[in-house]
């Protein structure tokens, strides 16, 4: 899989969790390179503005934590919604979470634009897993 093939999105506010997570998907996809970001804020601007031009319409995975300090994860997801179908249409988000609360688990898996919940860290087979329910391969 090459990088024009598909494209990850990883916004949480710890950064070696972003580097476990850039690891995984490295290794999973042979050398995919996501696009990171530790300000939720501006996950959320680059997905709202700069997203089409560096993605090209290209399927997109985007792993989303919850409990971050400047924005949660459920207040980027209600700013997502607002988003134009040309965005949302290419995106596919899994909530990445150390959190075991059944609250947060039923609250991700009934919102619609959230397709699975994962818990960290993040690894090779977990991303292989995400690829292939995509129809993907992974090398």
């Amino acid at each position: 899989m090459s990088d024009s093939t598909f494209h990850f999105v990883v916004i949480d506010d710890d950064n070696v969790n972003n580097m476990v997570c850039k690891a995984a998907i490295k290794t999973a996809t042979s050398g995919v390179v996501p696009v990171c970001f530790t300000n939720p804020i501006e996950g959320l601007h680059y997905m709202e503005h700069e997203y089409l031009k560096a993605a090209e319409n290209t399927p997109t995975i985007l792993f989303l934590d919850l409990n971050m300090p400047e924005m949660s994860g459920w207040e980027w997801l209600f700013k997502f919604e607002q988003f134009p179908q040309t965005i949302k249409e290419h995106v596919t988000i899994y909530i990445l979470s150390s959190s075991v609360n059944p609250t947060d688990i039923a609250k991700a898996n009934a919102n619609i634009y959230v397709n699975g919940y994962i818990f960290k860290p993040l690894n090779k087979e977990k991303v292989i897993g995400v690829l292939e329910s995509h129809h993907f391969t992974s090398k």
